[in-house]
C-alpha cells in the first residue's frame, strides 16, 4: 500500500491568547524597561572604544651631515673630531718659514763662535785663542741638533695638517726648544775657554791698549 501524502491543516490558527485557560491574563514583566547591561551592544561599544594607534615606524638614526663644517673643508669631517681652522694653516705655514731662517742664522752664529772668541781676544788684550779640541764636536753636534728640531717640527706639522688638526703649536714649540739649546750650546762653548772665563771673573785684569808716544 503506497504511502499517501498528508493533507495540510486547514483549520485556522488559534489568535494570541485564544487557547488560555479561562481568566489568565499576560502581564508584561516589571523589568521590562531595563537595560541589559550584561550583554555588549556592538553599535554603542563601535562608537565609544577608542580607536585603534598607527602602528609606529621604526626608530632611525638620523645620518651624519655631508655639508662640510666650513668652507673648505673635506664632506664628512663633522662626524669625527672637529677639523682645524683656516688660519692655522697660514699660521702654521709662516712659522715653519720663520723656523727656517732662525735654524740657518743659528748655525751661522756656532760656525763663526770661534771667529768671534778670537776678536773678542783681541780687543780685550788677552792674547790668541787657541780653542779645545771639544770645540769643533760641540759646534757640529750644535748644528745637527738645530737642523734636527727644524726638520722634525716641519714634518710633524705637515703631518697635522694633512690630518687637519691644530699644528701651529708645534713649530711655535720648537723655536723657542731650539733658541734654549742655542744658549746653552754657546755657554758649554765659552766654558772651554778659561782666560775667557778670568777676565769676566775679575782674575785676570785686562792688558792696557798700546798708546801712542806723546810728540813734543
Amino acid at each position: 500500500m503506497a504511502d499517501e501524502d498528508p493533507k495540510p491543516d486547514e483549520r485556522p490558527r488559534p489568535q494570541f491568547g485564544e487557547l488560555a485557560p479561562p481568566g489568565w491574563v499576560w502581564k508584561p514583566p516589571e523589568d521590562v524597561d531595563r537595560l541589559d547591561t550584561a550583554r555588549p551592544n556592538p553599535t554603542v561599544d563601535d562608537e565609544t572604544a577608542p580607536a585603534p594607534e598607527a602602528p609606529r615606524a621604526p626608530y632611525r638614526q638620523a645620518p651624519p651631515p655631508t655639508t662640510p663644517p666650513y668652507p673648505g673643508a673635506a664632506p664628512g669631517a663633522a662626524a669625527g673630531r672637529t677639523p682645524a681652522p683656516r688660519w692655522n694653516l697660514t699660521l702654521t705655514i709662516l712659522l715653519i718659514g720663520f723656523g727656517f731662517f732662525g735654524m740657518s742664522y743659528s748655525v751661522a752664529i756656532l760656525q763663526a763662535f770661534p771667529t768671534s772668541m778670537q776678536l773678542l781676544h783681541s780687543t780685550q788684550g788677552l792674547g790668541d785663542f787657541s780653542p779645545a779640541p771639544v770645540v769643533g764636536t760641540l759646534i757640529t753636534a750644535g748644528t745637527v741638533t738645530m737642523t734636527g728640531l727644524w726638520a722634525i717640527s716641519t714634518g710633524l706639522a705637515v703631518w697635522q695638517l694633512v690630518r687637519r688638526r691644530m699644528s701651529f703649536w708645534i713649530p711655535l714649540t720648537a723655536g723657542v726648544v731650539a733658541l734654549v739649546v742655542l744658549f746653552v750650546f754657546l755657554a758649554v762653548i765659552l766654558s772651554t775657554d778659561p782666560a775667557l772665563i778670568d777676565f769676566y771673573s775679575g782674575v785676570m785684569p785686562a792688558s792696557p791698549m798700546p798708546t801712542a808716544p806723546a810728540t813734543p
